[in-house]
């Protein structure tokens, strides 16, 4: 079994789908969902945008990448949440940010 990760921008039919890899170890899927996640938001903070501003940013621009099991079932692997992956990080940098 190989874990597919692909990448959601957009909704509806102007809705984009891009993949991002197949990876024999869920632990690699995840790593590489969470590195599509940390670009989007350190190029958002480098521009010097609030932690708060920037989880809202990625929710309506981001790029939302899912990782499937690619077997008989192929189902959506619940291990990793992009959003709650994201919100996590915005906190590190907002305490990141009142340290400096």
């Amino acid at each position: 079994m190989t874990f597919c990760v692909e990448g959601l921008r957009g909704t509806g039919p102007e809705g984009t789908v891009r993949h991002i890899g197949d990876y024999e170890k869920l632990e690699d899927a995840v790593a590489a969902a969470k590195r599509v996640v940390d670009k989007f938001l350190f190029q958002e903070y480098a521009r010097g945008t609030s932690p708060d501003v920037i989880f809202s940013v990625y929710q309506n621009l981001g790029e939302f990448p899912y990782i499937f099991r690619n077997d008989d079932k192929t189902m959506n692997v619940h291990e990793f949440n992009h959003l709650q992956y994201a919100m996590a990080e915005c906190a590190k940098l907002s305490a990141h940010k009142k340290k400096v």
